[in-house]
Formats: C-alpha cells, structure tokens, sequence
C-alpha cells in the first residue's frame, strides 16, 4: 500500500534519490568516525567531538531561522513565480547576513569550549564551521525546492572527496588533524562556491517586500530558533557535562557510540525535509494529514525496530571491529544509543506535521521541560553513574518530550479534519 501509493504520486523516484543520497552521507560519516577515533588519541578525538557538536548547533540555527521557514512557506507563493523568486534571493540574503553574525560570534564560544587559546587551531576550526554550515545550507534549500536528483550528485562529489582523503590519512597514520579539517573545509566551500555561481542573481527587492519578507519568516522562524536552541541545550550539552564532571576519556567513547547509532540520522533529516512540502501541500485538510502521518508511520516505525535490533545484536561487535581495541568492552552501553535513537525516530511524522500546519511554537514550549531534564537530571545521573547516566537521561528526556509531543498532536488533529486558522 505504501509502496503503492509512492508509485501513483511519482513519488517514488525523488524518495530513491533522497535515499541514495543519505546513505552516502551516512557512509561518510562513518568512515570519518573510524578513522579519526582509530588515528587520533581519545584527547584529540574528544576536541573533534566537541568542533562537531559546535558544527551542529550552528547548523541546527541556520536551519531553524533561514531554511525551514523557506519550506514551511514555499505553499503561500507557488502559484506566483516571481514570488517564488524574491523568497528565494531573500533567503540567500539571509544566509549571507547570518554567516557574517557568524564571524563576529564564533571567537566567543571557541574561547568558552576550549582550554587553551590556539590561534592556527582557532582560524582551521572557523574555517570549518563557516564551510560546513554553507554546504549544508544548500543542501536543505535543494531539498526543501525538491530538487532530489541535482542534491544527489553534490552529495555523491562531496563523500567522494571526504573518503578519499581519509583513506590517505588513515593508510599515512596522519595524528594532526589539520590535514582532515582543511581538506574537509576545501571540498565544502568548493562545492557551495559552485551552487551560488549558478543559482544566486541579483534580483532588485524593495523594502516594503524585504519587511513583508522578513515578517513572514519571523512568525515562523522565531518558534524554530527558539526551539532549536533548547533542542542542541537538551540532547548536545552531554560532552560538555562529561568534560566537566569526568574527563576526555568519557568525550571520545560517547562521541564513537553515538556516531554508531547516528548512522540514520542523515536518512531521518533528509526524510524530514522531503516530507515537509508534502505535508506543507496538504496542510489545510486535517484528515489528509492524518492518512499522511500513518501511512509514513509504517517506515519510520519499521526503521526505529530495526535500529533497537541491530544495537543487540551488533552494536558491540561492529563498535569493536570498526574502532579496535581503544573502545572494545563495553557492555550494554553500546545498546543504549540505539534506544534513544529509535524513540528519536518512531515520533518524527508527528513532528513534520505539526510544523505543516505552522504550529512551531509547540515544539518550541515542549522543549522547555525537556532541556531542565537534560541539565538537571543529566548532572545527577552522569554524577552517580558516569557514562551510562548521559544514555539513562536521553532516554527519561526523550520519552517525555515525545509523549508530550503526541498528545499534542492528537488533541490539535483530532479536532478537525480542516484548518480554518494558522496559529501562530
């Protein structure tokens, strides 16, 4: 049936190359984590681990307050083309003024996240976060128009160029990371460099449509910021706790684990951003948005099971094969990412089809209570359990957020199969 119905939409080629695409990223990602944790000493892969969690909070950002406003908004301007146009060069205007709020910015949290002030260190880890945030940011924006195919083949050039690197890295045994965050930086600007060349065309937009622009983007975007900020407090603030309350040790294990279990986290963003217009499309029927929502449970309900069974079966042995002997025994700890993984992944088509609907401030107020159990919680139980109590407060965390989540869902859907008005 689910299959069936991709088929009669046409759906189905754009879902391969969606597919296709992530696992290349997922590969990539991987690969990264192998030979970094495996050629690194766990200080210097820690340090890594923290550059990344940075990498995502930005990235988390930019998406929150320039991309998914964009998507959410495509439905009240695609029948008129020269709106489509202006809304596009807008959020490439956007994109311009947030990496510049960037530079100014960064100084202070690597001041903040690192003990020592290193100047080389600092400009090769800016260079990377500015890179990695712009090639990223095309990517979204291509998912986001439903360009599949051309997101592919960026995707495919960039993992070519990672992968290749790394093999020379890991077959030199190369211990300065330099080498990985330049090459990785390089092959990311090149490939953003090219995107703009080809799409960005100055576009004359005066300021009444710059504000109406901007006022729009606002009313949607403020509730993402605001959530997106809380949801990087509530599920990235663990390294930081552990560097705190144990040491670097604790860092590079929980950044090998979770980089395990974070194998579909590509897959679930890239399904997330290619569902939303079509949640987006269909936004102002409720009972097609309920059809929707359980037609996509089927794969998103399938892929967190799978997910729980793999971590059982072979968390520990793929962990141990991949990284060697630096992070073999480790127990049941190696089932728990998973766990929270699959709680992570089974609730997401609720998610999409909230923020269809516009109602972003939801997630923006369940994140609240989520974020206090992350800190709170999450220093008593790293305090009295270590390692396992950053995987003991994901799972508390993430169940309560989920459930409440849901019932939100429920009480909003269940009311009415039409939206008569957008709250927001």
């Amino acid at each position: 049936m689910f299959i069936k119905s991709l088929k009669n939409n046409k759906e189905l080629p754009k879902l391969i190359s969606v597919v296709l695409d992530q696992a290349c990223m997922s590969i990539t990602t991987l690969s990264t984590t192998v030979v970094l944790a495996r050629t690194y000493s766990k200080e210097n892969y820690a340090d890594i681990v923290l550059l990344f969690t940075i990498a995502l909070f930005i990235l988390g950002l930019q998406s929150a307050v320039i991309v998914k406003p964009f998507a959410i908004s495509r439905n009240d301007t695609k029948h008129d083309p020269n709106s489509v146009r202006k809304s596009f060069i807008f959020t490439l205007n956007i994109k311009f003024l947030f990496t510049f709020i960037l530079l100014i910015v960064f100084p202070v949290l690597y001041t903040f996240s690192f003990e020592n002030w290193d100047s080389t260190q600092f400009l090769l880890f800016l260079l990377y976060i500015f890179s990695h945030s712009s090639y990223f940011f095309i990517r979204e924006i291509m998912l986001s128009q439903r360009k599949t195919v051309q997101n592919l083949k960026y995707g495919l050039l960039c993992a070519t160029g990672i992968i290749t690197f790394l093999a020379f890295i890991y077959f030199n045994q190369i211990t300065n990371f330099t080498i990985f965050l330049s090459t990785a930086s390089g092959i990311y600007l090149l490939l953003t460099v090219s995107y703009f060349i080809a799409n960005y065309k100055g576009e004359l937009i005066t300021k009444k449509e710059y504000y109406q622009l901007w006022e729009g983007n606002w009313r949607i975007g403020k509730w993402l910021l605001g959530s997106n900020f809380l949801f990087h407090v509530s599920t990235n603030i663990y390294p930081w706790l552990l560097l705190y309350i144990t040491s670097k040790n604790d860092i590079a294990i929980l950044g090998v684990l979770m980089s395990i279990a974070g194998l579909v986290n590509p897959l679930l963003t890239a399904l997330s951003s290619y569902l939303l217009p079509i949640f987006v499309d269909i936004n102002k029927d409720y009972k097609k948005i309920k059809n929707a929502v359980a037609k996509w449970m089927l794969l998103f309900g399938s892929l967190a099971a799978l997910l729980v069974i793999f971590g059982c079966f072979s968390g520990q042995f793929l962990i141990a094969t991949l990284f060697g002997n630096k992070y073999e025994n480790l127990g049941w700890l190696v089932v728990l990412p998973f766990v929270v993984q699959s709680i992570n992944i089974f609730f997401q088509p609720f998610k999409i089809a909230l923020n269809a609907i516009k109602r972003t401030d939801i997630n923006f107020w369940v994140l609240i209570p989520r974020s206090v159990i992350a800190i709170s919680l999450g220093y008593i139980m790293i305090t009295k359990f270590g390692l396992y109590g950053v995987f003991y407060t994901m799972i508390v965390e993430n169940l309560v957020y989920q459930l409440i989540h849901f019932g939100i869902y429920r009480n909003i859907i269940g009311k009415d199969h039409h939206l008569q008005h957008f709250k927001v």
